[in-house]
């Protein structure tokens, strides 16, 4: 029945293909994106909460820092200050651009000490002993929702007032997300793309060794990658920096499962079967299905976070490995019945798996000892891996934004700003009270030698309030007159907000800060959130979310090994080589110093997940050879005399007893070794397209899982076998020969897959 329909309708399946490409790629292109840093916040945290809450009373406060350096030619003097200010005010997207000389108005109109003033003015908008000054444009709502068009616009009117040059510097969140979309956008990611399909092109080549079917399986590959972006979007999934690496994860399996076709369609044309098509089918889906099951399992651990983002990416890749799934075992024998050349493998091929296998196996307790010792040493650093989630990190190190966020933050002012929302009760209290109170918090805040300024509705007062109830009113009534100008206080004045600026000293960490900031006003009624406090509580789910879900995947990957093994101690043993790799790799990026990132947590669920993909080919064939070397063993000492049932069975001119596990590992890896090496090239090589990326995370998680799938080769390829041949008891044994000598029976070869 299988044969009947792709001999009927593999060309029409072809042309389905063929038609809907150009469609779908123009679907994939027009994807939906969202880098909004705000959005990925864990949603379930007090963090998130507080944050919510702020957001309601005082709006969601985004601004661009826009500083000039004065030292330069043709720098721009107070009165061109004060025009950007206005032509900034005139865009529907900024609420509102403040330059040094308007919070010096402010400030003189409420009748603050000159020396006062350029004291609160430094660190704010102009830089304490540098030459920077600076216009801060809050956005308004308009702006909010459209921050990458909002920073268009101010770069435009920067080029109209010839500041658009080297010595003007930009920051603020604004910016960043519009940096975030542009670095994770289709257009900065086509490039590497292109690259990453050219190198995945020629090793398909390598692989096939036929032009014509090469170009259906990367046809069908790219197919796959449309349909799985154009499903993404339509399911309601928005692009971002994270989910970029969708593409390439559907393209690494897709090409995977067509080569492993395309493998069993070799043994199936070796064996002499009639439909080969049908038959390398037949072979291949268990174990297909199966290398999808736990991929999925793996990719459905990441939902444990709150992180957005990762939450998304664990749905969205368990979609993409169902797609390449269901593209690979559905389209590749359409092709091969419209293209059934397919060169037979080269015989040297066969020698180089028995070559390893004798090596390996020969060398099983060297292997065990020296791969437990890497695990051991590796391990001991696990507990000092750490998480970072700072924004500017992930920019490239030689991007402007990055430079001139690092020089603002040197120079000018810190921009990692923490809120303090001081709650002055609802009673009647007079103004004058409100302003005490808030001002001694500020003063306790100052306390903390991390923090470098402040900015609250008292800084626009003088220290001291005149004593005179007259000149009291008319400097009230005077700030009164600015009450639409008021971002500082909410709810009729009984909240205050304190803008903190910290700087986070060397040795330190924003979490740090932050908790000894709350200790020391822990007697205020104040309650610290805020972009930075936000942005610390998933710096700290990141390490939280990396654990639960690596350790979910193991379980679960462990669960469904040991069932389908059909027994708990092997499952578990055949967990090790896979979990090993993990703490090599995790563990040496913490004796490195190397943090884990939103981009890196990704990596180990998914990582474990198709790591085990190999170990249950190896496996399947390794019970296979070891059923069939009991049985053999069983025939001929049932074959002997009974007082000879002690005697060794000669198979080999040079014999010698060896356990059947022996057997069973050197023939289980003569078989599964070569593939193994050729599925891993296919996916570093897929992955090594994302180390190419100037997106930081992006490239680190290229770097990442290609090291983790190197680490995966070896716990399958030397560690597994190595340790089955070692743990296995030795109640069972046979003569055979000391070295596997290099015969072929196809058939038995066949059925050796079909009982895999």
């Amino acid at each position: 029945m299988i044969n009947g329909f792709y001999k009927r309708f593999s060309k029409h399946l072809v042309a389905m293909v063929l038609l809907t490409q150009l469609p779908l790629i123009w679907l994939a292109l027009n994807a939906r994106t969202n880098n909004d840093t705000e959005t990925w916040m864990p949603e379930t945290t007090p963090a998130r909460q507080r944050y919510e809450e702020f957001k309601r009373a005082f709006g969601a406060e985004e601004f661009l820092l826009i500083a000039f350096d004065t030292s330069k030619p043709n720098a721009p003097d107070a009165e061109m200050l004060e025009a950007l200010c206005g032509r900034l005010e005139r865009l529907p997207s900024i609420r509102r651009a403040m330059s040094p000389e308007r919070m010096r108005s402010i400030m003189r109109e409420l009748e603050v000490p000159a020396d006062i003033i350029e004291e609160r003015v430094k660190g704010l908008l102009v830089s304490r002993d540098g030459p920077l000054v600076g216009i801060a444009a809050a956005l308004s709502d308009f702006g909010l929702v459209n921050r990458s068009g909002t920073v268009a616009e101010v770069r435009q009117i920067l080029r109209y007032c010839e500041l658009d040059n080297d010595n003007t510097l930009m920051c603020g969140s604004p910016l960043f997300a519009a940096e975030l979309d542009r670095l994770g956008g289709k257009q900065a990611n086509a490039i590497y793309f292109v690259i990453t399909l050219t190198i995945c092109l020629g090793l398909l080549y390598y692989l096939i060794r036929e032009w014509r079917l090469t170009a259906m399986v990367y046809g069908v590959t790219m197919w796959t990658i449309n349909s799985t972006n154009s499903l993404l979007d339509l399911i309601g999934f928005e692009m971002n920096f994270v989910l970029a690496a969708i593409p390439v994860l559907t393209m690494v399996l897709t090409m995977a499962i067509c080569v492993h076709y395309l493998y069993y369609f070799q043994e199936a044309v070796e064996e002499g079967a009639v439909h080969p098509v049908a038959r390398a089918l037949q072979l291949a889906w268990w174990p297909t299905c199966i290398a999808t099951l736990t991929t999925c399992l793996g990719e459905l651990a990441l939902s444990v976070s709150d992180i957005v983002p990762i939450r998304q990416f664990a749905y969205a890749s368990a979609i993409s490995s169902l797609m390449s799934m269901v593209a690979g075992l559905g389209l590749t024998p359409a092709l091969m019945v419209v293209c059934p050349r397919l060169p037979r493998r080269k015989a040297s091929e066969e020698k180089r798996g028995i070559w390893l296998a004798n090596a390996v196996v020969s060398r099983s307790g060297k292997i065990v000892f020296a791969t437990l010792l890497l695990t051991v040493v590796a391990g001991i650093g696990l507990p000092g891996l750490k998480s970072d989630m700072t924004v500017s990190e992930l920019l490239p190190a030689k991007s402007k934004v990055k430079q001139d966020f690092v020089r603002v933050n040197r120079e000018l002012t810190a921009t990692e700003d923490v809120e303090a929302v001081v709650n002055c009760g609802t009673d009647s209290r007079p103004f004058v009270e409100k302003l005490a109170l808030v001002r001694r918090i500020e003063e306790r805040i100052h306390e903390h030698p991390a923090v470098d300024q402040t900015l609250s509705l008292s800084r626009f007062f003088p220290n001291e309030l005149p004593s005179d109830p007259i000149k009291l009113g008319m400097l009230l009534k005077r700030a009164e007159s600015r009450r639409t100008e008021d971002d500082f206080t909410a709810h009729g004045q009984e909240l205050w907000r304190v803008s903190i600026r910290v700087r986070v000293p060397k040795g330190s960490s924003r979490g740090k800060v932050i908790n000894e900031l709350t200790e020391q006003l822990k007697d205020e009624p104040v309650t610290l959130t805020g972009m930075t406090a936000l942005v610390d509580s998933a710096q700290e789910e990141i390490l939280i979310s990396f654990t639960q879900s690596v350790f979910m995947a193991l379980g679960l990957i462990t669960i469904a090994m040991m069932i389908f093994l059909r027994s708990i101690w092997r499952g578990f043993l055949t967990m090790v080589p896979n979990v090993a790799p993990l703490v090599w790799i995790y563990g040496g990026m913490s004796w490195l110093g190397m943090p884990i990132d939103i981009a890196i947590m990704l990596s180990g669920s998914i990582a474990l997940g198709m790591s085990v993909d190999g170990t249950f080919h190896f496996m399947s064939r390794f019970r296979y050879h070891q059923r069939r070397a009991e049985a053999e063993a069983a025939t001929l000492l049932a074959a002997l005399p009974r007082s000879d049932e002690s005697a060794t069975i000669p198979i080999s001119s040079e014999p010698h007893r060896v356990s059947i596990a022996e057997v069973a590992a050197r023939h289980a890896l003569m078989e599964s070794s070569i593939p193994f090496i050729q599925s891993t090239l296919t996916a570093t090589a897929g992955m090594f397209g994302l180390t190419l990326s100037n997106f930081a995370p992006t490239a680190r998680f290229g770097w990442v899982m290609i090291a983790l799938m190197l680490a995966a080769l070896v716990g399958d390829v030397l560690m597994l076998p190595a340790l089955l041949k070692v743990t296995n008891r030795p109640r069972n044994s046979v003569a055979h020969a000391s070295r596997i000598r290099p015969t072929r029976d196809a058939s038995a070869t066949a059925q050796q897959r079909h009982v895999a």
